[in-house]
């Protein structure tokens, strides 16, 4: 006999409130599954002042690529570069975690630009790609005392020739007297800075029946090298956007919830 998938009735996502909820993904969940919905930021981003990066002895022209880890990651290297009042010549290469950091990308260069990415999101695939190209000179820009960035250690495995630049830091709220976490039938989390502050707000925390849910291959090692029972995984090969991943879940645990929706208005990332 098939064993019923419990039904879940609040689901957290650890990312801000949408803008638009109503237009957003999220609303279909609430429609379709009836269930409730909340937003709570697991961790705050803050740009480092352009004194910090000089203090750091880097010449930004002095590399040929560049390695992109994250939006953010994105958002402050530019920010620096026009800061400095600099141009990146268009000999230089990127290299991205994903594909949606490479799209990202588009956001800063023109789309004639080569960004390397691996296919399947994986750091290891990353670095296989990265090894490839051992006569260049890389930047990895990145948050300061990153200490969960799993790329660094498989760069220093194979010897890549490369220099950190810490141009944002990440900082991290004390949830627990605002966010009851035992009350909730499922939590997502979109980066592993998410789980790590899951562990220093909870210390105790114990998963039980918790439904967990990861987007990104970085979130989801983060999240098994934390001892959590992950069983929603995107982008996966059935399922590109985490919203397609949740909403199958839901389908199997709120079976009676369900309602049909219109034609001609998919569930959509």
């Amino acid at each position: 006999m098939k064993k019923e998938v419990p039904r879940v009735k609040r689901i957290l996502f650890s990312q801000n409130h949408p803008v638009d909820f109503e237009k957003s993904p999220y609303a279909d969940f609430v429609k379709l599954y009836n269930v409730k919905i909340d937003f709570y930021k697991f961790f705050q981003v803050e740009a480092l002042p352009l004194e910090n990066f000089l203090s750091q002895n880097i010449s930004i022209l002095d590399h040929t690529s560049i390695i992109l880890t994250s939006k953010n990651a994105i958002d402050h290297f530019f920010r620096i570069v026009n800061e400095l009042k600099i141009s990146i010549s268009s000999s230089i290469n990127f290299f991205c975690t994903n594909e949606g950091t490479a799209t990202y990308l588009q956001k800063y260069i023109t789309r004639r630009r080569k960004a390397f990415f691996p296919e399947d999101g994986s750091p290891e695939k990353l670095v296989e790609e990265i090894a490839k190209h051992a006569s260049d000179i890389f930047l990895l820009p990145m948050a300061m005392d990153s200490s969960i960035n799993q790329l660094v250690k498989l760069l220093d495995e194979k010897e890549i020739n490369y220099k950190k630049a810490e141009i944002f830091k990440i900082s991290f709220p004390d949830m627990s007297k605002t966010i009851d976490i035992y009350t909730y039938n499922m939590v997502v989390f979109f980066s592993p800075y998410g789980i790590q502050s899951l562990k220093l707000n909870y210390p105790d925390f114990k998963q039980g029946s918790m439904v967990i849910g990861v987007f990104g291959k970085r979130a989801a090692a983060a999240a098994q090298k934390a001892g959590l029972n992950v069983q929603i995984v995107a982008p996966a090969p059935k399922h590109l956007s985490i919203f397609s991943a949740v909403s199958e879940y839901l389908r199997k645990s709120n079976p009676k919830d369900r309602k049909i929706k219109k034609k001609n208005t998919p569930l959509t990332a």
